[in-house]
């Protein structure tokens, strides 16, 4: 088990650094905060120690359901006088903001393994 999850805490490293490297999809961005809710709810269940608990919940989540969130009445009115340019930039306004998240999330990890791998190994 412990070997596991030391697996999946590399392999969401890799997912995020395909991520940024590819700038994702929202669906993409969408799996990957889904996995990394797995990992942490995991972590959160079976770290007892409290200062490698209090950096698992430093780590973000994305909220997804912003990413492709329908858009309010004044968005609607300005992609309209804007001819839809306006939908662009807050499409992609979104889709960096989700890009940021990904790699805090990824450096997160990458400095939380080695304190995982002496837990685990002790």
């Amino acid at each position: 088990m412990n070997r596991n999850i030391l697996r999946q805490i590399t392999d969401i490293q890799v997912q995020a650094d395909r991520i940024l490297t590819s700038k994702g999809s929202f669906e993409q961005i969408e799996e990957f905060s889904i996995y990394n809710e797995e990992i942490k709810k995991f972590l959160v269940d079976n770290v007892k120690d409290e200062f490698i608990l209090q950096f698992i919940h430093e780590i973000p989540i994305v909220n997804y359901e912003e990413l492709d969130s329908k858009n309010s009445i004044l968005a609607i009115i300005f992609n309209f006088i804007s001819f839809g340019t306006g939908s662009i930039f807050q499409r992609n306004k979104k889709m960096d903001q989700a890009l940021e998240s990904v790699a805090e999330i990824r450096g997160k990890y990458a400095s939380m393994e080695f304190m995982l791998k002496d837990y685990f190994n002790s």
